[in-house]
């Protein structure tokens, strides 16, 4: 039960989470990089931001992964390349 409360409050959080401009560049360029490469990797733009932005108002826990990621992304000149970032 305390599982779906966190998973709710965390939903939420997503709906009202003020999107971080990192986050929208970061999943612009990954949205560009599965459409330009045609990769079936399934992927929506607006659920990438929500998601970044969440984990990333969550810094006890996640913010030194999204940092990692973001970084990744930016270092990262081929799509290929970007879409391998963890």
């Amino acid at each position: 039960m305390r599982r779906l409360l966190v998973l709710a409050a965390l939903a939420m959080l997503g709906c009202t989470e003020t999107r971080s401009a990192r986050c929208k560049e970061v999943c612009k360029r990954e949205a560009e990089c599965v459409d330009s490469t045609g990769s079936k990797m399934p992927f929506d733009e607006k659920e990438c931001v929500a998601a970044c932005a969440a984990l990333e108002a969550d810094k006890a826990d996640n913010g030194a992964k999204v940092e990692r990621h973001i970084d990744c992304v930016h270092k990262q000149q081929q799509c290929s390349a970007i879409l391998e970032c963890k």
